[in-house]
């Protein structure tokens, strides 16, 4: 039932977007009753967010021997998922109740911001402990220089993000901390 109820979810996202979502309309979808997704999703924001976490691929820690290999990968999985998922199409909108809805807010943070971050963490910390990277990469910054532009795009611009994004990223990021550079 949770997973009837997740897809219904993120259907209906795609085509009204977060702020025409309602509880009713997802249940009548995922052909549920009201209660049973208020038992498991207290609020909508909440249930909004799991379904976005739906559409993210499932993380891991993959070290290919390479951290800019790493890096180069989580920012082109990033990039499809901003551009060829629901969670794309329907950020702009979740971002703009993000600033009124602190639930939903801290539930994006928790459910799909930091365990990403996570993972592109461990890629550059692996890069650090093998020396690809110097010892003095900001590894914050790292992520946010590959990350940034993208969500820039995608909620201020409206640009469209260029094929060779990823790469020239991933180059900047060596240029300024790979080990050669240093």
């Amino acid at each position: 039932m949770d997973q009837t109820i997740l897809r219904a979810t993120v259907e209906l996202l795609s085509e009204v977007g977060y702020v025409r979502v309602t509880v009713a309309e997802v249940a009548r979808r995922a052909g549920v009753s009201k209660p049973a997704i208020y038992r498991r999703w207290s609020q909508k924001s909440q249930l909004v967010v799991e379904a976005m976490v739906t559409q993210m691929r499932s993380g891991k820690d993959n070290d290919s021997g390479s951290a800019a290999g790493d890096l180069l990968a989580l920012t082109e999985q990033l990039i499809s998922v901003l551009t060829r998922t629901p969670l794309g199409r329907v950020l702009p909108g979740l971002v703009a109740e993000m600033a009124a809805d602190p639930v939903l807010a801290a539930s994006y943070r928790d459910l799909i911001i930091k365990p990403n971050q996570r993972h592109w963490r461990a890629a550059v910390e692996r890069g650090i402990a093998r020396g690809e990277l110097s010892a003095e990469t900001d590894v914050d910054f790292v992520l946010n220089t590959l990350a940034g532009p993208l969500y820039f795009c995608l909620l201020i611009t409206g640009e469209p993000i260029d094929d060779g994004y990823a790469r020239a990223a991933v180059d900047l990021v060596w240029a300024r901390y790979g080990a050669a550079a240093g």
